[in-house]
C-alpha cells in the first residue's frame, strides 16, 4: 500500500512539473531594424519590429529624436533634428521575462537651430516694462528687478548702451548688471568681414553656417547705421548663435535670435 502511494505521488509530481513547463511563457526576443530617411534636421526613422514572443514594448530614443519614449509595438512618425549617432533601445517583455536590444544609427546633415523672434531688449537699466537680460535656459528675457541668486546663473546675454547710440551685447556681469553667477558668453558685436549676413540669418534653417565659426570675445559695438545687422555669440557650453538686430527706438532694440539647439 505504501509503495502504491509513493508511485502516485511521484507520478503526480512529474505531471505537475510537465504542466508547469508547458504553461510557462516563452522567452521574448527583442529585435528591430531602422532605416534613416533624409538628413537632419528633417530626417525620419523607418522602424521595423522583428521581435518575437513579446507582449509589451518599451522604446527609448536618444537626443535629437522627436520623442524620448514609446510603448507602441512599432513607433511611426519619429523625426530627428540632430546629426551624428542616435541610440535606440527596445525592451520587450512577456510576463516576468524580458529582453532588450540597442541599435546605433548615423544621421547625416546638420543640427537644428532654435529661433526666438521679436525679442525686445531695454536700452536703459531699471526699465519696469522691458528686460535687458536673456536666458536660453528659460527662453525668455528678464527685467533687472527679476534677477536673484536663482535666476542669475541662467542668464546668458545682456544688452548695454553707451551714450545715445552705441549698443552692444555682452556677458551679464555682477559689476555691470548686478547678475550673480551669470554664465560667461563670448560676443562679437561687429564681426568684420561678417561671416553671416542678414540674408543668411533669414534663411538659416540649421547650424551649417554657425558650426564652423570661431567666435572671439571683442570690445566692439554697433550703432544705428548698422541696424539691421548680425551679432555673433557663443555660450560657455559651446553652442553658437546669431542675433539679428531689426529696429531701435528710444526705449528698446528689437531682435531675432537663432542658436544651435545642440
Amino acid at each position: 500500500m505504501i509503495k502504491g502511494i509513493l508511485v502516485m505521488v511521484i507520478f503526480a509530481g512529474l505531471f505537475w512539473s510537465c504542466s508547469k513547463d508547458e504553461d510557462a511563457a516563452p522567452s521574448p526576443v527583442a529585435d528591430f531594424s531602422v532605416t534613416v530617411n533624409g538628413q537632419s534636421p528633417n530626417a525620419t526613422l523607418q522602424i521595423v519590429n522583428n521581435s518575437t514572443d513579446a507582449t509589451t514594448f518599451s522604446w527609448t530614443f536618444g537626443v535629437g529624436a522627436s520623442i524620448e519614449t514609446s510603448t507602441s509595438e512599432t513607433p511611426s512618425g519619429v523625426t530627428v533634428d540632430k546629426s551624428g549617432n542616435l541610440e535606440i533601445t527596445l525592451k520587450v517583455e512577456n510576463g516576468t521575462l524580458s529582453n532588450s536590444k540597442t541599435l546605433t544609427v548615423t544621421v547625416g546633415g546638420n543640427n537644428a537651430v532654435k529661433t526666438y523672434s521679436d525679442i525686445e531688449f531695454a536700452l536703459d537699466a531699471g526699465s519696469t516694462t522691458i528686460g535687458r537680460l536673456f536666458s536660453f535656459d528659460a527662453g525668455k528675457i528678464y527685467k533687472d528687478s527679476e534677477i536673484n541668486a536663482t535666476v542669475g546663473p541662467t542668464i546668458h546675454l545682456a544688452f548695454g548702451k553707451l551714450g545715445s547710440s552705441v549698443y552692444f551685447f555682452e556677458t551679464a556681469s555682477v559689476a555691470a548688471y548686478g547678475v550673480p553667477g551669470a554664465t560667461v558668453t563670448k560676443v562679437s558685436n561687429f564681426p568684420s568681414p561678417a561671416p553671416i549676413l542678414v540674408a543668411d540669418f533669414d534663411t538659416m534653417m540649421d547650424d551649417a553656417k554657425l558650426k564652423p565659426l570661431t567666435i572671439e570675445e571683442t570690445n566692439e559695438s554697433f550703432g544705428n547705421s548698422s541696424i539691421p545687422g548680425v551679432v555673433l555669440f557663443q555660450l560657455a557650453s559651446g553652442r553658437k548663435g546669431a542675433i539679428k538686430t531689426k529696429a531701435v527706438n528710444s526705449s528698446r532694440i528689437l531682435v531675432d535670435i537663432k542658436i544651435q539647439k545642440y
